[in-house]
């Protein structure tokens, strides 16, 4: 097990500001905010002309389904997806936001759950819900803030049938083939909507030595240079 009361070294942003900053970057760290709930909010209610305000151009995004896809692929996809009947649902829990002292680049961190609704066996409709943290990063150009890249940390799921005298038989060694921290929500994506999962996303600081956990540490690094005004590529 590794050491949960702490980050992986080497990740900590020698420069940005985290909570309880100046003044000056309170109006900052509440567009950002307003942009990271915007993911959820204007997804979900397929208010597509905001959900692109969101982002610059060129900017990419990833989830379990999609992989690494530009944002405008991504939403293109979504519509499709829906159009066959996938419903995909989030829940907001709270957001951070690392900051650098001029206001051009940050880091969001927001927890969520994502729900996505499916039918197993025939008629056994369940809910899988992912626990998750998005991590945004973001860069103001010319004044406005948009998002770069969007990854996500995936920690733990679920899956909850909605008529709890329907439970769907589930295929054991299946489901232990994906990662843990979205074991659930991938076996019911991969089964329902003939998609390949990705099996690497970032999972939980204890899923350390596994491909999730590497790339639990990675994503860390990732946002640290980003904080730190390097070139990053996601």
């Amino acid at each position: 097990m590794p050491d949960l009361h702490s980050l992986p070294e080497g990740t900590w942003p020698d420069k940005a500001i985290r909570n309880n900053g100046p003044d000056s970057l309170v109006i900052e760290r509440l567009k950002l905010r307003e942009l990271a709930e915007g993911w959820p909010c204007y997804r979900d209610a397929c208010e597509w002309e905001n959900f692109a305000s969101i982002f610059h151009e060129g900017a990419y995004v990833y989830t379990t389904w999609s992989g690494r896809v530009a944002y405008k692929d991504f939403m293109q996809g979504s519509k499709a997806g829906m159009d066959k009947g996938a419903f995909i649902m989030h829940r907001c829990h709270g957001v951070t936001t690392d900051i650098t002292p001029d206001g051009t680049r940050a880091v969001t961190k927001m927890k969520a759950t994502i729900t996505q609704r499916f039918v197993l066996d025939g008629d056994c409709e369940v809910d899988a819900e992912a626990d998750c943290r998005f991590c945004f990063f973001f860069e103001k150009i010319d004044g406005r803030w948009g998002a770069r890249f969007v990854r996500h940390w995936y920690e733990k799921d679920k899956l909850i049938p909605t008529n709890p005298n329907k439970v769907p038989k589930i295929d054991e060694q299946k489901l232990a083939s994906y990662p843990d921290g979205y074991k659930y929500l991938s076996y019911c994506q991969e089964l329902t909507m003939g998609v390949t999962v990705s099996k690497d996303m970032p999972g939980h600081r204890r899923h350390a030595g596994t491909a999730s956990g590497d790339k639990h540490d990675l994503l860390y690094r990732q946002a640290k240079d980003w904080l730190d005004g390097r070139p990053v590529e996601v």
